[in-house]
């Protein structure tokens, strides 16, 4: 493992470090990582919380992460400190639950944790909450 890497089947809360904690506290952007059929990789920003189980974001059934996770559920996130942007949090994890959403009830939650608040978004209908379990961090 890296320095500062942590994982190997631990409580997922237990799998984020102290010390970077608040970069999941503070609503920064994250790049979300998924695999393409073809083996190459997709990098996305997107909102995230974590609930101290998952990894929680919002997508839509026709995005292409949405067909990627389907066939490999393995992802990555990372997430860099705005203030010192050579402290970072990489987290590796699995899709776990993906929840139809069409009320867009966590576009919303999302929205108004990244200080954007407003009401269910046009595609809600097509609307999914997305469950990551974390599994392992790099960190620097």
């Amino acid at each position: 493992m890296s320095p500062g890497a942590t994982g190997g089947g631990a409580d997922p809360g237990a799998v984020i470090p102290g010390s970077l904690a608040d970069l999941l506290e503070r609503p920064l952007y994250a790049h979300l990582a998924t695999v393409r059929p073809d083996g190459t990789p997709q990098v996305n920003p997107t909102w995230v919380r974590f609930d101290g189980e998952y990894l929680w974001l919002t997508a839509t059934t026709s995005r292409r992460k949405h067909r990627n996770w389907q066939i490999q559920p393995a992802v990555a996130l990372s997430i860099t400190d705005p203030d010192r942007p050579w402290r970072y949090l990489e987290i590796r994890g699995r899709v776990e639950l993906i929840v139809p959403d069409p009320e867009g009830e966590e576009f919303v939650r999302l929205a108004e944790r990244y200080g954007m608040p407003q009401g269910p978004p046009e595609d809600a209908a097509e609307r999914i909450a997305v469950a990551i379990r974390p599994l392992h961090t790099t960190t620097q």
